[in-house]
């Protein structure tokens, strides 16, 4: 009954993609075109020295030839890995998105998108010699790019034929269809790449001196352009949104793409190669534009239904007080009507919250995975860097040694390069950089304690590493200005749900930094932590700001749903009102006491043990 008087319908918003989005699109696919005929050529070099010319070079001149002559491949590989990233920021919002709306649609495509882009990843690092493959590159790579393009357009295919063929909706709750459908393509590709990586002898699959240079590309366009002009559609019709719509218009880099390939690509990392592999990442970019549209819409609808929400239940407030002046006979009814409709904003305000911390959690769990394990690859090899950096030095100063008098060429080179300051300088770099890989780290580790989606059981915990964790989460709040001072206490760890405990000293603290920005008081602001333990069974927690305080009348209505003191947009009133049923889930208690102009002091008290709690 509520959600039927909103007074809007999801239609508004539109499931296609604006003409702005599809002007730019079509935009890019046609610049490198249009470019080539002014005079631009987007080809890599790959001229390398003959032999006599190599031995003639001192060791950095080497180096620089070798790494001019590979600038080809450097480029392919830049190319190939933002189009897998691009990939794996698809199904990351896909299964977000799935989270909040329970769409089964998006993650499906999400999914194969991303297995799509796990082949080009594949055959970038086969091409790159990172996995051991036996056909040299001059085969391998036009006929693993082939494969990658048929495997991208036959996954999506696949896909998308899953839901023409089926009925999703009841499937629409499944994660275990989402998980059995990611293990067969993943296997799928897995064998895919070994066949590739183990043949001594592949097909050859590139004709320079022919019309059509790369005639397996061919394939790839028929199925690409079969599938944007039937499939994809019929797709659209019968599953319309934004991301659907996307799938349809990503056709269009990827006919481009396969025509670059197939009618113009002459050898490895030509014009018209690095043309394709740069307009794939527009195609993995646009059905990726088309889900962030339809995330920020969904968004929106939430938004807009909770305003309405607020409406009526304001509006059912006023008609309870004008019936409660008006009739008295009818008070006792009117009294479970208000017990009735606090349930209702509590029930609401719970799930409100519950679904963006959980998106929120997922999001915050999926990225501090995804940054771990490249600041792992860096941070572990920083240390055999700086070793073999401190062995080259200490080869360079032994050769200073052994010969003092150098050749005139050399002592120039020395001061160009000022050899004493690098001698200086090269260790303090190294050693930032492993500091920046630590800090990473560090908050690599504050996000997954924050987040917590793997303890969504009781659980015993330091209460210091949830506070800690949360501090650092808000260190750019606190900035210079607000100063916090900790007193901690020897603490026994606590039962708990981690996640929602994390929230509340979320919610705490943000208050007390969100009260400290409005201080017009003279002195400096300042956020106390005090912890310590009541007996063997209860611990508490106090949180104090010297802010300009509240008063009674706000003071009173500080844990009612809705209620804030914030601008508007700036605040749900919701925090505090969560935090309470957090804090009372626990079997513990919040108390807050404060005075205008004299700070505000939260006092949290919770039992270490719940395991009553059901």
């Amino acid at each position: 009954m509520l959600l039927a008087n909103l007074p809007f319908q999801t239609s508004e918003i539109g499931n296609k993609l604006p003409k702005l989005s599809i002007f730019l699109i079509v935009l890019i696919c046609a610049a490198p075109t249009l470019l080539n005929i002014v005079g631009v050529d987007f080809g890599t070099p790959q001229d390398l020295p003959d032999l006599a010319t190599l031995s003639q070079l001192s060791p950095h001149e080497l180096t620089d030839a070798l790494h001019h002559t590979l600038s080809g491949s450097f480029t392919h590989t830049l190319l190939e890995w933002s189009a897998f990233c691009t990939a794996i920021f698809t199904v990351v919002l896909a299964l977000a998105h799935f989270s909040l709306v329970r769409d089964i649609t998006t993650p499906i495509i999400g999914i194969t998108l991303f297995f799509a882009g796990t082949v080009d990843a594949f055959h970038t690092l086969t091409a790159d010699r990172l996995i051991e493959a036996v056909a040299d590159n001059q085969t391998l790579i036009p006929f693993t790019w082939a494969i990658c393009r048929l495997s991208n357009v036959l996954l999506t295919t696949l896909g998308v034929g899953i839901f023409l063929a089926t009925q999703p909706k009841k499937l629409q709750y499944s994660l275990g269809f989402v998980a059995a459908l990611s293990a067969g393509i993943g296997m799928l590709t897995y064998a895919t790449v070994h066949w590739c990586v183990t043949r001594e002898t592949l097909p050859q699959t590139l004709f320079p001196d022919a019309f059509i240079t790369r005639p397996w590309d061919l394939v790839p366009l028929v199925l690409f352009l079969g599938a944007g002009v039937f499939l994809y559609p019929r797709f659209y019709r019968a599953y319309p949104s934004l991301f659907s719509h996307a799938l349809v218009i990503s056709t269009i880099p990827n006919a481009v793409v396969q025509v670059h390939m197939a009618f113009g690509s002459e050898a490895l990392f030509d014009n018209h190669f690095n043309i394709a592999h740069f307009l794939k990442i527009a195609a993995y970019v646009v059905p990726l534009w088309g889900l962030i549209l339809d995330y920020i819409y969904t968004h929106q609808v939430a938004e807009r239904t909770n305003a309405a929400l607020h409406r009526e239940v304001t509006e059912r407030k006023q008609a309870i007080a004008s019936l409660d002046r008006t009739q008295t006979l009818l008070r006792e009814k009117n009294q479970h009507l208000q017990e009735v409709l606090q349930t209702l904003q509590k029930t609401q305000a719970q799930l409100v919250q519950t679904e963006k911390m959980s998106s929120l959690g997922q999001l915050v769990a999926g990225i501090a995975h995804e940054i771990n394990n490249p600041v792992n690859f860096i941070y572990g090899n920083v240390i055999h860097t700086k070793a073999y950096v401190e062995d080259v030095l200490r080869l360079l100063q032994l050769y200073q040694e052994e010969f003092p008098e150098a050749t005139p060429t050399i002592r120039v080179e020395i001061d160009q390069i000022e050899l004493e300051y690098l001698y200086e300088d090269l260790p303090k770099a190294l050693h930032s950089i492993e500091t920046g890989a630590d800090r990473i780290r560090q908050i690599v580790v504050s996000l997954r304690n924050f987040s917590r989606l793997d303890e969504a059981s009781l659980k015993e915990v330091d209460v210091h590493e949830g506070i800690e964790s949360t501090l650092l989460l808000l260190r750019s709040r606190l900035g210079n200005r607000v100063r916090v001072v900790k007193h901690y206490t020897d603490l026994p760890r606590i039962e708990c749900y981690p996640s929602e405990l994390n929230q509340v000293w979320m919610s705490i603290l943000a208050n007390a930094i969100d009260a400290l920005s409005n201080n017009e008081i003279d002195r400096t602001p300042t956020v106390s932590i005090d912890t310590y333990s009541i007996g063997d069974r209860t611990l508490c927690v106090t949180v104090a700001d010297n802010g300009p305080g509240m008063t009674p009348q706000v003071l009173e209505k500080v844990f009612d749903p809705f209620f804030s003191t914030k601008e508007i947009g700036k605040g749900t009133g919701l925090g505090l009102a969560i935090t309470y049923q957090i804090v009372e889930k626990h079997r513990g208690t919040i108390e807050i006491d404060s005075q205008s102009g004299e700070g505000t002091r939260v006092t949290v008290k919770l039992p270490t043990s719940q395991t009553s709690i059901s």
